[in-house]
């Protein structure tokens, strides 16, 4: 049997990890995501491949020999991040503990090392497989030789890649392949090739004559511009064929023998890998670490179809007295599959009939009231549960929301990912086991044993995460906050959902149309004003040739592939020329209607006249819900076009308005509360205006005595500090001097300086715990702040600012809405809480309860929590989400 060796290019993975792995780093603020996707290459490895020989070849930072063909090789290429830096230093120590050799020579490269093995390697009958996400090495694939191509951001999923492949895609040999790199050439290497020659004419070529000296000795055969450009770049196409060949026979002081492959993970790489903090790792090469049970495969549960009603009965009987369960649930338009945990038991239930019997059921044992209730992603289960039947469910553990509290900046807590960071287990995801698209597979055509394993294996991880989330939780100060503001939330969020938000048709079609006119308005503006009409001003490309080469505006910035005309660049340029503010405008109407003009009429439901959007609770950091299809988060309100597309949100019912309150400066009297400076919080006591009372401070003028502009640069400077603006932020938007504006900054402290004092302290304690709070516990992480980059610790200590005043607001508003829901359900009022927008309630009421529902929600809003100053609600009614703002 032949032996089996792997050959990985270390610096191709490493920085495909570096780029495809999510950001990482552990607790000490070092940056591991580089190195965490190396290790599960590794893993792979070791537990799928169990190869005989494996190396790592990695690149010196020296000159070639193919430098000194060509001084311009690898010409242009960026200096290696200094975060990736960091990790490929790690990652060589960590391969040394592993054992695992690190193969470099002086005057050549990776690839050449692996093409030399490789070729040893076929000499011996050894197979090799070359793990990159390099094409090049596509050459040196024969009989003895393929390549495991890095096809994925993640780099953890290989194409393999062999003769059948290269001939598939490509059309020619692998050997081939070096020729048609000589005529094409190789931007990401400098590699020049033939001018004006593209890939396809170099494969069509290649095929045709096989190598260049064929060709050349053929190019009589050519006509035309095509023979002109290959008569013209024939010292290139040879020139180039030697760049991009790879060589064989390095003069390596080492064999096959010294590649042996042994157990990598020892007692000192385990350490390393404790060190960087890779637990989920740790527990696939370690599954009894003494952390949790080891994971269980779906074929060892044991579980029991429920199929009768009599079993039913059975399984109520015993829910009635434990009082506790666990589900997974599946929905595919009406229909429902459930996968229970119950006392010990696992329990499946497919039938319509008995699911159906299944959800009444809980609401008809004793004690209901009292039933836990542990799934993942609640809010979607209460939905599935409204889908059947009426039934409240009492949620004790929601593993979505769990985690993401113990890491609110991971943005996925999918069961799958969630499985295994915190049990190392590996579960399909729905979409993994259903497909998507064309592929996907109904569950109602699905074998019934296969749908019962997938699902009872997913509810057994709920089941299991459970402990360790709530350990964490509970570790971190946070299980208050767990129970007493995001499980409550949930039903409130369902009901929202399904609530939705009326919209008058008629008057979004009119908006629509009032849209198109101005779109159309402003392009005639554009093209008259450019003296073109040929253009399509949503190219960045034509639009840029018009603005720099045309009209010859200041070029701000380049890219790769031309002028810059983003935002910030047209900004700057305003001044210049009226046409600036014309695309300015043009832009910022056309996503008005792309995105609530014409895309809000796509999310009408045609037989309701409303729009149901989404909640989301797991995806800002701070704390802050979000929505989605559509965001009403983000409807603008700074341009009366922004404004009027309020107005096509509307009450449910004639009998009914709109009653909405919003908190008045809400982050304000938070940062008074945490900073305890005597003259933020007197301000907020004497109910005096504070962007006023900050000018009168820091201009030293009476309040009485405050001009316009300079109550606009305090509110600019109350604000900016917020959110961790420097001197030349600051100075930026308020259109001043650097030095103009750190004065500013300094007057500012001399008045508040508990606040100052504040600033420092958070930074302080985000660099020594790596961690800020919130008043109720909410954590974010910021890694940053202790990076070796300043730019990332600037950032870090911006977020350090801003995260616990405004995840505090977050948590206001969200103790707020609990408050006003269950007063509302409590006093059996027929009004509905239908929208939350970051400090902003929005209830649609009964015109006969207007004044206990204006009343009602001023009282719970402004009573929420208790602070060191009060909290101050506006709250309105109207006719229209525009009436009442």
């Amino acid at each position: 049997m032949n032996k089996k060796s792997i050959l990985i290019d270390g610096n191709s993975l490493v920085y495909r990890m570096f780029y495809g792995v999510r950001e990482m780093s552990n607790s000490k603020g070092v940056p591991t995501n580089a190195i965490y996707g190396f290790v599960n290459v590794l893993v792979k490895i070791q537990n799928e491949y169990k190869p005989d020989y494996l190396a790592v070849a990695f690149d010196l930072s020296a000159p070639t020999f193919r430098h000194k063909e060509y001084e311009d090789y690898k010409g242009g290429r960026d200096k290696m991040p200094e975060d990736l830096q960091v990790q490929m230093d790690l990652l060589k120590e960590l391969l040394g503990k592993m054992g695992i050799p690190m193969i470099t020579k002086e005057g050549y490269e990776a690839d050449d090392i692996i093409g030399t093995l490789s070729k040893q390697g076929e000499a011996r009958e050894t197979k090799t497989q070359i793990i990159t996400g390099d094409k090049d090495s596509f050459q040196l694939v024969d009989d003895y030789v393929n390549v495991l191509y890095t096809a994925t951001r993640s780099g953890t999923q290989f194409a393999t890649v062999d003769d059948a492949y290269i001939m598939e895609r490509y059309g020619v040999t692998p050997r081939e392949l070096i020729d048609v790199k000589a005529l094409m050439g190789d931007p990401s290497d400098n590699i020049p090739g033939v001018a004006g020659v593209g890939e396809k004419t170099a494969i069509k070529l290649i095929k045709e004559y096989h190598n260049i000296d064929t060709l050349y000795e053929h190019i009589d055969d050519l006509k035309g511009k095509q023979k002109e450009k290959l008569e013209a770049g024939k010292e290139s196409a040879f020139a180039s064929r030697f760049l991009g060949t790879i060589c064989l026979d390095v003069p390596l002081d080492l064999s096959l023998e010294d590649l042996a492959f042994k157990p990598i993970f020892t007692e000192e790489s385990i350490e390393m890998l404790r060190d960087l903090e890779f637990k989920s790792i740790l527990n696939k090469i370690l599954p009894d670490d003494g952390e949790g049970d080891a994971p269980v495969a779906a074929s060892d549960i044991q579980y029991t179809t429920i199929g009768t009603t009599t079993e039913m009965i059975t399984v109520m009987n015993r829910l009635a007295r434990e009082l506790k369960l666990t589900v997974y649930a599946y929905r595919e338009d009406d229909r429902v599959w459930v996968a229970a945990y119950i006392g010990g038991v696992y329990y499946f239930v497919e039938k319509p009939a008995m699911v159906s019997a299944f959800f009444s059921g809980l609401g008809e044992i004793p004690e209901a009231d009292s039933l836990q209730t542990v799934g993942h992603d609640l809010k979607n289960l209460t939905h599935i549960y409204h889908s059947q039947c009426s039934v409240i469910v009492n949620y004790t553990f929601d593993t979505y929301i769990g985690a993401y509290l113990l890491n609110p900046s991971d943005q996925r807590y999918d069961l799958q990912t969630v499985a295994m960071k915190y049990l190392g287990d590996t579960i399909q995801s729905e979409e993994d086991f259903f497909g998507r698209g064309k592929t996907l597979v109904r569950a109602e055509d699905m074998d019934s044993a296969r749908l019962a394993a997938f699902m009872v294996k997913n509810c057994e991880v709920i089941h299991r995460l459970e402990k360790p989330l709530a350990e964490k939780i509970e570790a971190d100060g946070m299980t208050g906050l767990f129970q007493n503001i995001e499980l409550p939330l949930l039903k409130i969020m369902a009901s929202m959902e399904e609530l939705g938000f009326k919209v008058d048709i008629h008057q979004l079609e009119e908006l629509s149309v009032e849209f198109e006119k101005k779109i159309e308005t402003l392009t005639s503006e554009i093209y008259e004003l450019a003296e073109e009409d040929d253009f399509n001003i949503n190219s960045t490309k034509q639009l840029g040739t018009i603005l720099f080469d045309k009209l010859k505006l200041p070029v701000v910035k380049k890219t790769k592939t031309g002028y810059s005309t983003n935002a910030e660049v047209l900004d700057q340029l305003v001044l210049f020329h009226p046409i600036i503010q014309k695309i300015i405008d043009y832009r910022m109407i056309s996503k008005l209607d792309s995105t609530y003009g014409k895309g809000l009429i796509k999310l009408v439901d045609p037989k309701t006249h409303k729009i149901y959007s989404t909640f989301n609770q797991t995806v800002t950091a701070t704390g802050r819900l979000s929505s989605s299809d559509p965001n009403l988060q983000n409807i603008p309100v700074k341009t009366e076009m922004g404004r009027e597309i309020r107005k096509v949100f509307v009450p449910s019912a004639g009998d009914r308005v709109l009653v909405d309150a919003d908190y008045s400066q809400i982050e304000l009297r938070v940062l008074a509360h945490l900073s305890g400076d005597e003259n933020l919080i007197d301000t907020f006591v004497k109910n005096q205006d504070i962007h006023t009372r900050t000018a009168s401070e820091i201009f030293n003028v009476p309040m009485d005595a405050v001009s316009r502009e300079q109550r606009s640069h305090a509110k600019a400077i109350n604000f900016g500090l917020i959110y961790g603006k420097q001197a030349f932020s600051l100075g930026k938007d308020l259109g001043i001097t650097r030095g103009e504006a750190q004065s500013y900054i300094d007057l500012y402290f001399s008045r508040y300086p508990k606040v100052l004092e504040y600033m420092e302290n958070i930074k302080a304690e985000a660099k020594e715990k790596g961690y800020v709070t919130t008043i109720w516990g909410r954590r974010r992480y910021i890694t940053e702040i202790n990076s070796r980059n300043r730019m990332l610790v600037q950032a870090g200590e911006r977020m350090a600012l801003n995260t616990p005043i405004q995840g505090a607001a977050a948590d206001i508003i969200k103790i707020a809405m609990i408050k006003v829901y269950d007063r509302l359900e409590r006093e059996g009022l027929k009004s509905k809480l239908i929208l939350q927008v970051h400090d902003e309630l929005i209830i649609d009421t009964l015109k006969t309860e207007q004044e206990t529902v204006m009343k009602l929600l001023v009282e719970e809003m402004e009573n929420a929590v208790d602070l060191k100053v009060p909290l101050t609600v506006d709250a309105h009614a109207g006719d229209s989400w525009y009436a009442v703002k």
